[in-house]
C-alpha cells in the first residue's frame, strides 16, 4: 500500500482525532466519512421515499458525481491562481 502525505490545519486534525475511533486509522477516519456523504442527499427529501430504488441510487450517484466534478474544477482553479 502507497501512502501520500497531506497538510491539514490544526483544527481538521483536532476534529479528524475525535472523530477517530480506538483501532481506526485518519485514512479509515476519511473513507468512512466519505463514505457516508455519498447517500445522504436523498434524506432531505420525504418526496423521495415512493420512488423506486434504482432512480433513488442513480440520482444519488449524479449529486455524488457532481460533488466530484465540482471538487475536481476547484481544486483546478485554485491550482492555476496560486499553485506551483
Amino acid at each position: 500500500m502507497t501512502s501520500k502525505m497531506i497538510s491539514i490545519r490544526e483544527e481538521v486534525y483536532r476534529n479528524l482525532k475525535k472523530l477517530k475511533g480506538a483501532n481506526e486509522s485518519f485514512s479509515e477516519v476519511i473513507e468512512r466519512l466519505l463514505a457516508s456523504q455519498k447517500k445522504e442527499p436523498l434524506k432531505y427529501f420525504n418526496m423521495a421515499k415512493n420512488l423506486p430504488s434504482e432512480i433513488l441510487d442513480e440520482f444519488e450517484d449524479t449529486v455524488f458525481e457532481g460533488k466530484k466534478k465540482d471538487a475536481l474544477g476547484s481544486n483546478k482553479r485554485f491550482s492555476e491562481l496560486w499553485g506551483d
